[in-house]
């Protein structure tokens, strides 16, 4: 397949060429815009529309009214669907703090359809976030099922190996550090999260390995005083150390733009990661009831909030409204965003060499969208499975 009239998104520029397919893989990047001369491939004009490699969604629990604790593949198929439609071509399915029986059986669940697409974006693993979190920080999490890590409950986890490509722990809980090791050796993510941790609990967790940050500005502790000195909560210390990447869920509620501003300029792009952090609100009507392992929500106009008001539950972005938001509300570039949304998700999962940017040799993960954000079309291994 030859893709042509595009406005090819690369790592560090925009540029108007063409782009060429074959067995799944990115073949030949060009820099004009018309078909190749005597080519046999098919060809699909873009009409001036952008090309990006397909985002990658790192932290994401659901849609549709399903939830990847349902341990169900039919959940799983129609969150990945739907999910594909707003431009993600691999995602990472996102626990919650549950009981280990429910971690665990949700874990099996979702292993069959490892690197596999159920004909949505490939799930390429699943974000572990929780039971290992402060239960003052819980959020929209069940606080009854926040408690401190033990080997016997991380263990027959990390059994599920390369399955596991990230975990949200509270640095400062009980053989915090243990675990981080562990999950580095493993080839995991340690983000720190629903934490309540200082800087006196958060440096030995960056020397133990802690590499990111989960929904940075939210569920963390800031700036700490006592007495007259004050110390660095998890915020400014993901500020501070370009050790740690920060994940943003970018729809201008759960980081108003002037703080989203402030983290792009706090941290080199190659150190934020755009995520949804949808869960199953996403694609509901306002108003819409739901529940997340026994907290009570319902979905507004912008996002969501569990059911009394006093805070949000996760969003109902998809990404390309995501990258939309960065672009518009904090004036962030749209190749910087893109970048964010792709190649600096797919080198935190180690996977940078296949899939993420538009480069030669890589999966034909791709996206097209036209000035106003609305995808027109996405590919997976070179396949269309949307048109819109």
């Amino acid at each position: 397949m030859e893709i042509t009239n595009a406005r090819l998104i690369l790592p560090d520029s925009i540029e108007k060429g063409s782009l060429c397919i074959r067995s799944g893989r990115i073949q030949k990047i060009s820099k004009t815009s018309k078909p190749a001369a005597k080519s046999k491939s098919e060809s699909i004009n873009l009409g001036g529309g952008f090309l990006a490699p397909g985002f990658i969604d790192i932290h994401i629990h659901g849609a549709l009214g399903r939830d990847t604790m349902e341990a169900d593949p039919a959940a799983f198929r129609e969150i990945t669907e739907y999910h594909l439609k707003g431009g993600t071509t691999s995602l990472t399915l996102t626990t919650l703090s549950a009981s280990q029986k429910d971690i665990l059986k949700t874990l099996t669940a979702i292993k069959p359809f490892h690197n596999q697409s159920m004909g949505g974006s490939r799930i390429v693993g699943v974000h572990v976030e929780g039971p290992f979190i402060n239960k003052v920080r819980a959020g929209a999490q069940n606080p009854d099922y926040c408690r401190n890590p033990t080997s016997k409950e991380w263990g027959p986890i990390l059994k599920y190996g390369k399955l596991i490509t990230q975990m949200t722990i509270a640095p400062e809980l009980p053989r915090a550090r243990t675990l981080i090791k562990a999950l580095r050796k493993n080839g995991a993510i340690a983000s720190g999260g629903h934490t309540d941790a200082t800087e006196k609990d958060l440096f030995p967790a960056l020397k133990a390995g802690l590499n990111q940050s989960t929904h940075t500005f939210n569920a963390m502790s800031g700036l700490v005083k006592k007495g007259p000195y004050r110390s660095a909560g998890m915020l400014e210390f993901a500020l501070a150390h370009d050790d740690i990447t920060c994940e943003l869920i970018a729809d201008g509620q759960h980081v108003p733009p002037v703080l989203m501003r402030m983290l792009f300029n706090a941290k080199p792009r190659d150190k934020v990661v755009i995520i949804t952090d949808a869960t199953k609100g996403a694609g509901l009507k306002p108003g819409t009831k739901f529940e997340m392992y026994g907290i009570a929500a319902r979905v507004t106009k912008t996002s969501a909030e569990v059911a009394d008001g006093r805070g949000l539950a996760g969003s109902t972005l998809t990404m390309i409204r995501a990258v939309q938001t960065a672009v518009e509300q904090a004036n962030v570039p749209l190749v910087d965003a893109v970048y964010m949304a792709t190649f600096n998700p797919a080198r935190q999962l180690g996977r940078n060499k296949e899939f993420g940017s538009l480069t030669k040799g890589k999966r034909a993960d791709l996206v097209w969208f036209d000035d106003r954000f609305k995808v027109r079309g996405v590919w997976l291994d070179g396949e269309l499975l949307h048109r819109a």
